[in-house]
């Protein structure tokens, strides 16, 4: 593979899903204010929580690995592990409120 399609790899796919989660941010608080009752309420505040602090520990992580890689620090590897240990801790996070969710849909239905 070469150096440029590695790097679409490793930097495009943890932008992208940022990018997206930003953009579906305030649709998703706009969605909650229609629930009623407690029930699907943990699966909101999960994806609240998770379209929030992904894009926000992803600005800080690229923002840092960029400086590594400026100064020739040996931490790049790190960083750029904690990015992609972020996107699945955002992806588990999204996919449990998803869950959460499916519950309080159904017995919403007429």
């Amino acid at each position: 593979m070469s150096f440029m399609g590695r790097g679409a790899i490793v930097h495009g796919i943890p932008l992208i899903v940022a990018i997206g989660a930003g953009l579906l941010l305030a649709p998703w608080i706009m969605g909650a204010s229609a629930i009623q009752g407690d029930a699907g309420a943990r699966g909101y505040n999960v994806g609240v929580v998770a379209l929030f602090l992904y894009p926000a520990s992803y600005q800080l992580l690229i923002i840092a690995w960029g400086i590594c890689r400026w100064q020739r620090w040996p931490l790049q590897g790190l960083l750029l592990q904690l990015i992609w240990l972020s996107l699945m801790l955002f992806i588990a996070a999204m996919s449990y409120a998803l869950v959460d969710l499916q519950e309080y849909l159904r017995s919403s239905e007429p």
